[in-house]
Parts: structure tokens; sequence; C-alpha cells
């Protein structure tokens, strides 16, 4: 093979692998600003760029996905992602944007970058039964004003350029200590003294006092033995 065509054939191999990365610089600061990847998914719904797209699962058997990449709003007006499915996860993503809000808004004119950045935009989704490094899974966007868009996505290994995006464990919730509640006990009632009982008075007998006390009836019995001990009152003079 002569000198020449070698040369030909290396310039033609250099020529097809960078055109990939020529046409992504061509695309502005966006490519910069994320290091866009050749292979990475990219759609567009109205004013609304999805980008850079990638999915990093989390340890084995964490059942957990993160989502990579750059939503670029080209409208005056911001946009809301209101939700992420990714097929396979038993829920919708969990989002959580910069300020910590459960939801992602994209500033007019601007961009979200989800690049797995501590306390940045995230996207996470959650029980994953099976192993899908490797593979392509269809990730579906739901946005306020434009509407839907969904594309298949590469699944990479936490490694290398895709290390950060790996996802961590939610902390295990400690179990709960029971709470002893005091039993409070009431205080004992406190019983009045016993007495004889007080009788009501039989029908047209005079009331009865109480017990050990002078009583009506003894009151007009000594009156009426009182009055039978004296003489009778006479005009006549008394017999000597």
């Amino acid at each position: 093979m002569s000198r020449s065509i070698r040369r030909g054939a290396v310039a033609a191999t250099l020529a097809l692998a960078l055109a990939p990365l020529a046409a992504a610089c061509s695309s502005g600061t966006d490519a910069a600003t994320t290091q866009l990847k050749p292979d990475s998914a990219y759609t567009q719904v109205g004013t609304i760029k999805v980008q850079n797209l990638s999915l990093v699962p989390g340890d084995k058997d964490s059942g957990l996905v993160a989502l990579g990449g750059a939503l670029i709003n080209e409208s005056d007006q911001p946009e809301t992602l209101k939700q992420v499915t990714l097929a396979g996860s038993t829920a919708p993503g969990a989002m959580k944007d910069k300020d910590g809000a459960a939801s992602i808004t994209i500033p007019a004119r601007g961009a979200v970058y989800l690049t797995g950045e501590k306390g940045g935009p995230s996207v996470t989704f959650s029980g994953i039964r099976e192993d899908i490094t490797g593979k392509y899974v269809d990730v579906a966007f739901s946005f306020g004003t434009v509407g839907q868009t969904k594309l298949g996505v590469a699944v990479h290994p936490a490694e290398g350029y895709y290390a950060p995006l790996k996802p961590s464990s939610p902390p295990s919730t400690p179990p709960s200590t029971p709470v002893t509640v005091p039993t409070v006990t009431a205080p004992p009632t406190s019983t009045p003294p016993s007495g004889p009982p007080v009788s009501p008075p039989a029908s047209g007998a005079p009331a009865t006092g109480q017990a050990g006390g002078p009583t009506a009836t003894g009151t007009a019995t000594a009156q009426a033995t009182n009055s039978s001990s004296r003489p009778p009152a006479s005009n006549e003079p008394a017999s000597s």
C-alpha cells in the first residue's frame, strides 16, 4: 500500500471519529458545560431541549438508577418538569431541585444540568428489579407547557465519567423507641362516717329527731303527765 493511500485512510478514520464531537461543539456552551458524549440521547419538544441523557445504577440490589443530562429552555417563560418515568420502575422519578424543592423548574432562556453534583438538581428512580446496565431503557418526560416526550437512554456503569451520577441509597430509618406512658392512679375516694339511718315519720305521727336527742313525742308526753297531776280548776272552795 502506498504512503498516500495510508495517509488517506487515517484521515478518513479520524474524520468519522471526530464528526460527532464536532457536531457537539457546534451546539455552543451546552456541550462544553455538560461534557457531551457522542452516544448521549437527545430530543426536543417545543422549546425544550433534552440533551446528553444517561442512566447510572446504584449499588447492586439497591434498585436505584439516576438520570444525567441537560434540560435547556429556549422560551422566554420558565418551564416546569412535572414528571419523569422510567420503564421498569415502580414509581415516577424522585425529583429534587437545587433549592431542595420536589420539582424542577427550568428558567427562561436557561438550563438545568443533572450532573450528580451534591446539592444539585437530580432525578432518581427506585424499584428496578433487574440489572439494566448496558441496555437502553425508555424514559418519558412530562412538562407543564410543552407536553410530553419519550426516548431510549443508555444505562452506563458508575465508572469514570459516569461515577458522579451513581445514586446513594437513602439512609435507613432507625427503629423508633417505644415511649412508656406513666400510669396515673386516681386518689382513693373518702367515705363519710356512717351513722344510724333516719327513718321518715309514720303517717300522722310527729317527726322523730336524730338518735340521742330529745324528741317531740317525749316532750308532748311529759306535758300531758304534768297537766293530769294538777287539781282541776273549780270555783268552789276546797272542802276541809
